[in-house]
């Protein structure tokens, strides 16, 4: 398989910096590759696929697992990823497990089942089901004050209006900020960015982390936040981009849920993580700092260019066959990365690195209602209030929402409307991602889930992602205008 026509692309930092911020929200990805296909059944003791025809009432065929398989290959021979991983579970068992392309492009590794991906936003429904534990325990409620557990955020403003900086208006509280709102993404804190949004440069300018990079430099030459206790403190100083539970707004509300759960819990962030979810679960590779012995299996991370530019919709859909050639440029170093040294933060909205075997134990969980391997994590009714759209029509109305017929419950986006969405979707399903166009799927009705794996901040994977849904759910895309042999149903 060859990268014909795949040309790096050179990006200054702050280039790169832009397609990071811009990625945020759910992850969005290109590659190329230079290498052959390989199917990884044997390089993951956990992953045995079921053998022969899948169940009925699951309903995946074998020309739909060939469509998937042929997706994976275009990713990667078309320049979108260096390689790709994706894993699909049908009835709780493995159906569908395809390793395409390369890890690591300047070390030729060839992509494999047990690979590490860091996970970005993926990391966001561990950090609810974290909190969703504690529900459980009783020692947290939902509607619970935030500033209960947080009290700096008593005093939290509102931004009102304001066209510099040093001009901003602020407002009071309507209501005060619950667990909830840090939930479904209500509270009113964003995210970082040099865009004009006023409340965004104070982030920037008092160094409010994304929770992905290392530790940001505050425009304002204050010193970098040292600890989760002195980001929220931080944090708790900067106006709300709105009013508790008026809109969706995303951003760093899952790092302050974080906090929540270190203090209601009376345990390290994640400690807590580890003894309550990623050991009973055995997700067994899922780390925010990874140990020295596995850094060899995580894989570069790299920034593509897409021929598709968003339009800030949360699916960013575009026909496949449409797509321009991938270019991809490496931007970080497996062996030098952030993730294989120790984090001043465990950030809950984006610290976590993970396979797709692991990320598969947590939807496993879900889609059996709270137990798996006759563990229980929550009760059956915790994930049922966890997967239901939590946002009233005034939050709905977002419109990177609202036009696609989403949702969003307690950790992750579902599908309330799939006549509006972009793609066919499974009626009743529920999804999120990472902003290195990482993807994950559920379907409760069929019992499908499916995992995508990918390093890559823009670019166009998330077309193919989003083509896999097609494939399962709808009417398949072509591939290629006119054919590509290899390429075509």
């Amino acid at each position: 398989m060859s990268c014909r026509n795949c040309e790096v692309l050179a990006l200054p930092r702050k280039a790169v910096y832009r397609f990071w911020l811009l990625s945020l929200a759910l992850g969005i990805g290109a590659g190329c590759s230079t290498t052959a296909s390989h199917t990884g059944i044997a390089e993951n003791p956990h992953i045995k696929l079921q053998a022969g025809t899948p169940p009925a009432d699951c309903g995946v065929t074998t020309q739909q697992q060939t469509r998937i398989r042929q997706l994976n290959t275009a990713v990667v021979s078309r320049g979108y990823a260096a390689g790709i991983t994706t894993l699909l579970y049908c009835n709780g068992k493995p159906l569908l497990l395809e390793t395409q392309g390369l890890a690591d492009i300047a070390r030729k590794r060839a992509s494999a089942a047990s690979d590490l991906f860091r996970i970005y936003s993926m990391t966001k429904p561990l950090t609810s089901l974290a909190a969703m534990i504690l529900v459980d325990d009783g020692k947290l409620k939902l509607d619970d004050v935030v500033a209960m557990y947080l009290p700096e955020f008593a005093g939290l403003r509102v931004f009102d209006r304001g066209d510099t900086l040093n001009a901003i208006k602020t407002e009071p509280l309507a209501r005060p900020v619950t667990v909830r709102d840090l939930l479904r993404h209500t509270a009113g804190f964003g995210y970082m960015s040099a865009g004009p949004d006023l409340v965004a440069k104070l982030y920037a300018l008092r160094g409010i982390d994304h929770g992905g990079g290392g530790a940001v430099v505050p425009m304002d030459k204050s010193a970098p936040v040292a600890n989760l206790d002195e980001f929220t403190k931080r944090l708790a100083t900067i106006p709300l981009k709105n009013q508790p539970g008026e809109r969706f707004t995303y951003g760093n509300a899952t790092e302050v849920l974080a906090a929540v759960v270190e203090k209601a819990s009376g345990r390290r962030y994640r400690d807590f993580m580890a003894s309550r979810i990623f050991m009973p679960l055995k997700m067994h590779d899922t780390f925010f700092e990874i140990p020295m012995d596995k850094v060899n299996r995580l894989t570069a991370a790299y920034v593509g260019k897409s021929s598709q530019p968003g339009s800030g919709n949360v699916l960013r859909f575009a026909p496949v066959n449409t797509l321009l050639q991938g270019m991809i440029s490496q931007v970080e170093d497996p062996n030098a990365s952030i993730f294989a040294r120790p984090r001043y933060i465990d950030f809950g909205g984006a610290g976590l690195v993970s396979t797709a075997h692991d990320y598969q134990r947590f939807l496993q969980m879900l889609l059996k209602d709270g137990v798996l391997d006759g563990v229980r994590i929550v009760a059956a009714g915790t994930v049922a209030e966890m997967v239901r759209n939590q946002l009233n029509a005034n939050a709905l109305a977002t419109p990177s929402l609202a036009s696609q017929g989403l949702g969003f419950g307690l950790g992750f986006a579902m599908f309330v409307d799939p006549a509006k969405a972009p793609v066919a979707v499974p009626i009743n399903g529920y999804f999120w991602g990472g902003a290195a166009s990482t993807y994950f799927w559920v379907d409760p009705d069929r019992k499908i889930s499916g995992v995508v794996m990918t390093q890559v901040f823009g670019g166009d994977v998330m077309p193919f992602y989003l083509e896999m849904l097609n494939t399962l759910y709808g009417k398949a895309q072509p591939l290629i205008t006119g054919g590509l042999q290899g390429d075509t149903p």
